[in-house]
């Protein structure tokens, strides 16, 4: 994905949060209806059943928020088709370096020996005074 179309997601994005502020506020001045913003934008399903049941409604404005909504989240280069950025190359390369150096992933595969030769260690059994002292305030200043 390119600088500029990350760019344009993000302003996208944007430009969608406040259009669905507006459309939460009219839903909630009118009807009594409240919105989950923040859900809306990771949702579809929650998105799409939002924007239908508005424009059920007999207002212009909510009408003309949610043709918006519906383009940019669902148009043809919506937030909700375009698949999110992964992680770039050298995160993921990393990543996988360091899950092999303790020998539970190797190859994107676990490692079964590896996870037979981990030494258990038995929990630490710890009295009512001990554990106090764990947690008083005292102790950590």
């Amino acid at each position: 994905m390119s600088t500029s179309s990350l760019i344009q997601n993000a302003m996208s994005d944007n430009l969608a949060f406040s259009l669905m502020a507006r459309l939460h506020v009219i839903l909630r001045r009118q009807n009594g209806r409240v919105t989950d913003i923040e859900y809306m934008r990771v949702n579809p399903g929650y998105c799409r059943s939002i924007l239908d049941m508005a424009l059920e409604l007999p207002n212009q404005d909510l009408h003309d928020i949610c043709q918006k909504l519906d383009e940019i989240y669902f148009g043809e280069d919506g937030l909700f088709v375009t698949p999110p950025p992964s992680d770039p190359l050298i995160n993921r390369l990393v990543a996988r370096k360091q899950v092999s150096k303790t020998g539970l992933l190797v190859n994107n595969r676990l490692d079964d020996s590896a996870m037979t030769n981990i030494p258990t260690m038995p929990a630490p059994v710890l009295d009512h005074n001990a554990m106090v002292d764990q947690t008083y305030i005292g102790r950590l200043r």
